[in-house]
This record gives structure tokens, C-alpha cells and sequence, in this order.
């Protein structure tokens, strides 16, 4: 009778202790400790994430959660850091093929967001490629280029391959196998199980593949549930997050574009992992070039567009930056109308960067809310007005966490620039749209801040004006 009572009793005391142990624990926490949780904290949040499949907290799930936040963490505060490079990226594929913005994470699964990562089977970059898969999808791959190692490139086949098996296979956890093991593997599963479910054909798998839906969940979650666990991602300096892309045919040397852009190889590098050997070679089709934001329209005034051949002149080298700032930070208040893929276009960034600076984790934009943005500061496309300039006083950018700026001004918003400044008898000086012009490089030009523009021309349900449309830019009368 006392036994069957205590083993009764004991297992309630031992719950309720725990939970009094971690919430003094997590009471006293700092950024350095590892918080404690339960299964069920798990689970709760497990079924709160955006996912391809449907979450289930299983044994395997639940290491490889161990591992990132308590074994790992430094490497995944690191790889945490990368997803502002090439989150953005991805999202674009999805978007454009028209698959779920949670595929994503997948690449967290493939290769820890390494693009030079190599398996113990020879696949190769963010989507692990083998060198068969990669020809057929149509990847070069060569002594001189590995285009499975391109953000680009690379994610444009993973997207095509993953929208080719969710077709065959008709749900994302199937088509998230096949993508492992290969649809032939998960096809024979399918007839051996008799059912489309994974979870029931997940024994007739390969013994990796088994594995593999249970550790996207896992990833999945730490994406979305990281701060839960004080991991702080160590974001990469700005060169590497505000970057633009191009296209070159000609033979380009890594050596020539720094002297064209002033940045450093390392730089270079960091941003085209696909080349082996610091060069671009010729390419009838073209080959892409990943360059800071900053610098992108002084390599392309080296050449006559993106998509020519260069100019035979002598590079006239980056100005000289040194002991200046080479970002900027300010301030937005979110007006009525506004949303978040409608300011990422305004200010020239992507809507990862504006969650990432501002700690959101929805798309929603309240009006009223402050946004904190980083623009380059010799972009033609900055605007000056109310912006603050940073006190970084080095050629090298220094990471986000660490640029501070001197005094907060808001960006030119809300009520005073909002509430009417014309009436409909006045004139207006206008300006056509050219291609690669944006708002912010007009507004710089006229000297006119970005609010204003969206007042006198009705820009408020976050339709930006095309090339070729024409816009009030200033009152002539």
C-alpha cells in the first residue's frame, strides 16, 4: 500500500520540483545561460511553427533540438547569423515556383547554411548536390566552377527538384524524403507500406532518411523558437547582408573587382563561393556575381550594363573610404497602408533584413511602429534626410550588433510629412522613372523626403510606381 502511494506521489513531486528548478532558473538566467525546458514546453511551441510537415515531437526530433541548443551552441549561433545572407534567397525561389516559404529551413538540415559544405557522400553547398544530380539540374561543375556552392543557383534547383517530388508524391513530407534518399527509395516504401503517410512507410526507408523528417522538424523549430533558449545569432558584418547580384561573361579576376570596388578578397570570396580558383571564368550564358549593395554601381560603371562585356579602361579603383562611415542607420514610422514587402522595396532591402533588425516575427506592421533600417552610404539609392550616420571609423564593416548610432532622428514620417502640404490648383515639377531608379535615388536627387513623394502621388496601399511612369516630385508654385 505504501509503495503503490508513493508511486503514486513520487512522480508528482519530482514534476512539480522540476518546474520549480527551472523557473528559479530561468529566473536568475543571462545572456549566458542555457534555460531549462520540459517535453511538453516543447510541444506547445512545436505546434505553433510555420512548417512543411506536420510537427510530432519524437525521439529524434528531440536530440537534434538537444544538440542545437545545448550541445552546439556555438556553431548554432553561427549558422543562426547566416540566415541573413541567404534566408532571402530562398524565400525568393520559393516565392517564384510557388512552394512554401518554410522550405527554407531544409537547407539548415542539408549543410548548416555552409555553401562550401561537403558530405561524407561527395554532395556538395547549401542543398548538397551530388555531382550527377547537380549536371541533371543543370549545375556547372568543373575545375574551375562549382555552381552547387551558388546561393542562386544552387536554391534555384533545390526548388525544382523539391516542386518535382511534391508532385510525384502529392505531400511535403514525402517529397522532403525523396529529396534524401531519392523518389525511387520513397516510391518503394510507398508500395511496401501501402500508404502515403511517412510515418507508417518510415521503416522502409533508408536508415538516413528515417531520420531526415524529424530533423527539418527540429530545425524548423529552432528558427522559429531560438530566443526561448538565449541563442544569439552571430549575424555577419553588413557588406554580407545588403547585397545585390549581377551577371558577368567574360573572364573576371577577384583581384580586378577589388580594384574596381575596394573591397577585400575575403570579401569576395565569401560572397561567390562557387569559384574555386578567384576567377569568373567566360560563360556564353553568364555567370552570377554576388557584391555588396554599396559597391554594385561602381563595378557596373566598369562595364557598359550587367549583362555586357567590360569596358577596356583602367579600374579607377573604390573612393577613398577610410575613417568614414560605410552604413547608415534611421528610423521609419509605419504608416496607414504600409506593409512589410511594400517598405523592403522602398528602402531597398528584403523583408528578412527588415524582420531581423527589428525583432519581428510576423510580416504584420503596425501603424505608428517604429522600423530601424541600414542603407549604404555612397548607395545612390540613400537618401540623406534624417538619416544618422554612424561613427564606424574603419574600411571593414563591423557586424550589426555592434553599430550604434550616434542620436536617434526619425526618418521624415507620421503626421508631419503625412497631413496635406499642396492643393490640387498648385504646378508640380515631375520626373519619369528610369530603369534602376528607385524612390530613394529620386528623392536624393530632388532632395525631397520619401514620405512626401508617397503624399503627393497617392502611393499608399503599397504599389511602388514602375519604370516609365511619371511623378511629382516638387511644387513649382
Amino acid at each position: 500500500m505504501k509503495t503503490n502511494l508513493l508511486k503514486l506521489i513520487l512522480p508528482i513531486l519530482l514534476f512539480t520540483l522540476g518546474n520549480d528548478l527551472r523557473a528559479q532558473y530561468q529566473s536568475n538566467a543571462t545572456d549566458n545561460t542555457i534555460p531549462l525546458y520540459t517535453d511538453e514546453d516543447i510541444r506547445i511551441r512545436l505546434r505553433n511553427i510555420a512548417s512543411c510537415v506536420i510537427p510530432r515531437y519524437t525521439d529524434v526530433v528531440k536530440s537534434y533540438i538537444r544538440t542545437y541548443t545545448i550541445k552546439g551552441r556555438d556553431r548554432t549561433e553561427k549558422m543562426l547569423g547566416k540566415t541573413v545572407m541567404y534566408f532571402p534567397i530562398f524565400e525568393k525561389y520559393a516565392k517564384e515556383y510557388g512552394l512554401p516559404e518554410a522550405l527554407k529551413y531544409l537547407s539548415v538540415t542539408e549543410s548548416a547554411l555552409d555553401p562550401v559544405a561537403v558530405s561524407s557522400a561527395k554532395a556538395v553547398g547549401l542543398w548538397q548536390f551530388m555531382k550527377l544530380t547537380g549536371n541533371e539540374y543543370g549545375l556547372r561543375i568543373d575545375e574551375t566552377v562549382d555552381e552547387r556552392r551558388d546561393p542562386h543557383l544552387s536554391t534555384d534547383a533545390a526548388m525544382r527538384y523539391l516542386q518535382r517530388q511534391y508532385k510525384r508524391f502529392g505531400n511535403w513530407p514525402l517529397a522532403i524524403a525523396a529529396y534524401n534518399s531519392g523518389g525511387g527509395n520513397v516510391s518503394r516504401a510507398v508500395r511496401r507500406g501501402r500508404s502515403k503517410n511517412f510515418w507508417k512507410i518510415r521503416k522502409y526507408l533508408p536508415r538516413e532518411t528515417r531520420n531526415y523528417v524529424p530533423a527539418y522538424i527540429a530545425a524548423a523549430y529552432l528558427l522559429q523558437n531560438y530566443e526561448q533558449h538565449n541563442l544569439n545569432p552571430a549575424y555577419p558584418e553588413m557588406d554580407l547582408q545588403l547585397t545585390d547580384v549581377t551577371k558577368v561573361y567574360d573572364n573576371v579576376d577577384f583581384n580586378q573587382i577589388s580594384a574596381i570596388t575596394g573591397l577585400s578578397i575575403t570579401t569576395i570570396r565569401s560572397l561567390n563561393p562557387s569559384y574555386k580558383r578567384d576567377f569568373i571564368p567566360a560563360s556564353t550564358k553568364g555567370s552570377y556575381l554576388i557584391l555588396p549593395k554599396r559597391v554594385m554601381n561602381d563595378f557596373n560603371s566598369y562595364f557598359r550594363r550587367p549583362d555586357s562585356r567590360q569596358v577596356n579602361r583602367k579600374p579607377s579603383g573604390r573612393r577613398n573610404t577610410a575613417g568614414r562611415p560605410l552604413y547608415t542607420k534611421s528610423y521609419y514610422t509605419v504608416q496607414q497602408g504600409d506593409n512589410l514587402e511594400f517598405l523592403a522595396k522602398l528602402f531597398n532591402c528584403d523583408t528578412y533584413h527588415l524582420k531581423v533588425w527589428n525583432d519581428l516575427k510576423t510580416d504584420y506592421v503596425a501603424p505608428g511602429q517604429e522600423l530601424l533600417l541600414f542603407s549604404p552610404a555612397y548607395d545612390n539609392n540613400t537618401v540623406t534626410v534624417n538619416e544618422v550616420t554612424l561613427s564606424n571609423t574603419s574600411n571593414i564593416v563591423a557586424p550589426l550588433a555592434s553599430i550604434q548610432p550616434q542620436e536617434i532622428m526619425p526618418l521624415a514620417g507620421s503626421d508631419v510629412f503625412r497631413k496635406k502640404i499642396v492643393e490640387k490648383s498648385r504646378e508640380y515639377l515631375y520626373h519619369t522613372i528610369q530603369r534602376n531608379e528607385s524612390l530613394k535615388s529620386i528623392g536624393a536627387k530632388y532632395r525631397v523626403p520619401i514620405p512626401i513623394l508617397l503624399e503627393i502621388n497617392g502611393i499608399n496601399e503599397g504599389k511602388l510606381p514602375r519604370p516609365g511612369n511619371r511623378i511629382k516630385v516638387k511644387v513649382i508654385n
